[in-house]
């Protein structure tokens, strides 16, 4: 058994010497080149500078204020402008699709968020599948970073704008969305290589005398680890620039206009197109060191001949499918993941949307509040690392814990619907909420994609990750889309949270129900009888003295893991 110590010591502390070039195992990990600390380092800082601050903050604030700008009242005679103090309660509406009256302004956001995430799907059913050939995966993110960070400055084209370009604007905010969207689905795909490939983790794989169990759990936890931490630079980056922001944001401004009565630079608009070009900056620069230090040698097998690079991506989605149905955990988790995926999305632009109507878009309180998620946000994502390592707490436990907590913020919400001063509708629910989301929100994404890599077949990590992105992607544009249809009827966006409240309770319910001890167990399976049906060889040539882990062996070890199957079950 591996002691605690070597589980959780430096992982670049290990001799690559100690792998045999001559046996199936050593081959296979040797076929890779090892992780360095650099490739570790740059794939953290890449992170750090994609932290989704402008996309979730800045640019749909900035298509909320020229909306507002130049939209109308439908109440009144003659369609007057909107005024900017959104918090008086007037309706406020845009035009849309040659509606006389047009659309509230809050279901055009959905809408917005709903294109996005509808093309983000068509683009990875098409694509997404190249990232497991060649080194497309490399290209594509650096493509999606320069087009993302592009539009977010164009945006500063419109600095002086009357409020008519707002259609404009809206085409920045889907394009920088759509290319943020298809730059965090390859670089999560790249993770588990990654991680796999810590000298530390590589020797393991490749040692014949460590049991396929032992093997399994220094995988885990070092790729808990490293999605944890990188989760963690993520909001880092998010903590400095509110720290920048915030501080800015109070500095005394004598030229308007400005959104309220305070003269600071953090409530005009120009802060907030400031603001955005910066954040596209950042991120620029904190990804030039992953793009150097990748190494040339992590990619995967040619595309094969015989394949079309615009029909392959809708061939492996077919392919996904079939695979993910003889797994019937991963296939379970695919529809918790559906659920709770579109719901914080959904809780990002209700929760934007909401902050800048209490605040009438100052920036000098949703800046402070965004720092408090920031750092809320560390402290989350340490806190569930902490409970792994020093506890041994599953990865299934800590997300369970996660999504149950996060499914009380849209529960929260619906009290708004029918009360005045509860249920996010007043200003000091706004900093509770900006602490509750960062601690608990934050770290769901790197528990979701960890469970997803314990759950994913070995050597197909690109294709199960690449239908999470489309899955996701299918989810968001829904559930906006649903939104902001109910908003429109309605015109009260607080039955929203009726919808995410919805999802969130569909997702802990499908998700308490995916057994991992038993997807483990389903792969054993599947592995065993895939070589029985490709061997032309007895059971008996497959034993450990080829350095394999043999068929026999692998029996043996699913009685085991049958037995720890079937007291889980019981437990449950």
């Amino acid at each position: 058994m591996l002691s605690k110590e070597k589980l959780l010591k430096d992982p670049f502390e290990t001799d690559e010497d100690v792998i045999d070039p001559n046996t199936d195992h050593g081959k296979e990990v040797l076929s890779q080149p090892p992780a360095t600390r650099w490739e570790l380092w740059s794939y953290y800082l890449y992170y750090n500078g994609n932290n989704g601050y402008a996309l979730y903050s800045f640019l749909p604030t900035l298509l909320q204020y020229l909306a507002q700008k130049g939209g109308f009242n439908p109440t009144v005679e003659g369609h007057p402008p909107c005024s900017l103090n959104i918090s008086n309660e007037a309706p406020c509406n845009v035009p849309w699709l040659n509606m006389p009256d047009g659309i509230p302004v809050v279901s055009m956001l959905m809408y917005v968020t709903a294109i996005s995430f509808g093309i983000q799907f068509l683009l990875f059913t098409t694509f997404g599948s190249l990232a497991d050939y060649g080194r497309y995966n490399h290209y594509i993110l650096i493509t999606a970073t320069l087009i993302s960070c592009t539009a977010q400055i164009l945006t500063i084209l419109f600095v002086n704008n009357d409020g008519s370009g707002w259609s404009g604007m809206m085409v920045l905010n889907i394009v920088a969305m759509i290319f943020y969207g298809v730059s965090l689905v390859f670089y999560a795909a790249a993770f588990p290589s990654l991680s796999d490939n810590l000298p530390l983790v590589r020797s393991v794989r490749a040692n014949r005398s460590i049991s396929v169990d032992e093997t399994q759990n220094v995988v885990e936890k070092w790729r808990n680890h490293v999605s944890a931490i990188s989760t963690t630079f993520s909001n880092i980056g998010f903590l400095v620039l509110s720290a920048i922001f915030s501080g800015i944001a109070f500095i005394p401004w004598s030229q308007g206009p400005f959104l309220n009565d305070d003269h600071e630079f953090g409530n005009t608009a120009l802060y907030y197109f400031i603001a955005t070009v910066t954040c596209a900056g950042y991120w620029l620069v904190f990804s030039i060191p992953y793009f150097i230090c990748r190494p040339v040698g992590r990619r995967g097998p040619p595309l094969p001949a015989t394949e079309n690079h615009l029909t392959i991506g809708w061939k492996s989605i077919f392919k996904a499918l079939k695979e993910a149905k003889k797994y019937r955990y991963l296939f379970m988790y695919f529809f918790s993941y559906f659920m709770f995926s579109d719901g914080v999305n959904a809780i990002s632009t209700m929760q934007m949307y909401i902050q800048n109507d209490i605040t009438s878009f100052s920036a000098t309180q949703t800046v402070v509040q965004g720092l408090i998620t920031a750092i809320t946000s560390i402290v989350g994502c340490f806190f569930f690392l902490f409970l792994s390592k020093k506890f041994n707490v599953s990865t299934k436990a800590n997300l369970m814990t996660i999504v149950i907590a996060t499914g009380i913020i849209p529960v929260w919400g619906c009290f708004g619907i029918g009360l005045d001063n509860f249920g996010m509708k007043k200003q000091w629910e706004l900093w509770i909420l900006s602490a509750w989301s960062g601690f608990f929100t934050a770290p769901i994404w790197a528990w979701q994609q960890t469970l997803l890599s314990e759950l994913i077949p070995a050597g197909k990590e690109n294709m199960f990750f690449g239908m999470f992105g489309i899955v996701n992607k299918a989810s968001s544009w829904i559930g906006a889309t649903a939104i902001g249809a109910v908003t429109q009827q309605t015109a009260n966006a607080y039955y929203g949270w009726l919808i995410i409240a919805f999802l969130f309770l569909s997702a802990t319910i499908i998700l308490y129900f995916v057994d991992v001890e038993a997807a483990k167990l389903e792969m054993l399976h599947m592995e065993i009888q895939q070589e029985l049906t490709t061997s032309s060889t007895a059971i008996s040539s497959t034993l450990p003295a080829t350095g394999e882990v043999g068929s026999l062996e692998k029996v043996e070890l699913i009685e085991q893991e049958d037995m720890k199957s079937t007291n889980s079950q019981q437990n449950h």
